[in-house]
């Protein structure tokens, strides 16, 4: 059977999602812009939330290996950067993904976050219960953000929990 590859994903979700915001969009539009055919979507994915979710962790691993050598601050703030530079791709998300009423994303997401965190900070004196409630609260202001379409720039949620940011060493 066929599988999606997700970075073929990533960047037709980000084309399709970048632009404006939008009410619906559907496996039948996700088909035609990758062109692929249905049966291979489902192949490859449950449902759009599945796809959704798969594409935000790539999207978060691949910012943290691209930003490995940078300190916590950094790699935080570059994040928040990239979400407020795409925030239509994340917003869109979001709204899409809450449209299925039986299964979110966030904990899913929430947990891939942690996970890149908590490998990043290996090495450090942070316990997981720490890096835990980080990650949380960061999530928990980034959703916030979005939710309310971005009232705030990166600068601002960045402000908001600095003084949480555990220090790698």
């Amino acid at each position: 059977m066929i599988k999606i590859n997700t970075l073929i994903v990533n960047q037709v979700l980000k084309e399709e999602l970048t632009y404006q915001l939008l009410t619906k969009y559907s496996v039948t539009q996700f088909c035609n812009a990758m062109g692929v055919t249905r049966s291979v979507f489902y192949g490859t994915y449950i449902d759009m939330p599945a796809m959704f979710s798969d594409v935000i962790q790539y999207n978060i691993r691949q910012h943290f290996r691209d930003y490995r050598h940078y300190n916590t601050d950094q790699i935080i703030y570059a994040f928040l950067k990239h979400i407020d530079q795409i925030r239509f791709f994340y917003t869109n998300i979001y709204h899409l993904a809450s449209k299925n009423g039986s299964r979110h994303i966030c904990e899913e997401i929430s947990n891939a976050f942690f996970k890149e965190m908590q490998d990043h900070l290996f090495n450090s004196n942070y316990s997981n219960k720490h890096i835990k409630n980080f990650t949380s609260v960061l999530f928990s202001h980034v959703t916030d953000w979005l939710v309310h379409d971005h009232e705030k720039d990166a600068l601002d949620i960045y402000n908001e929990v600095k003084f949480m940011l555990p220090n790698k060493g």
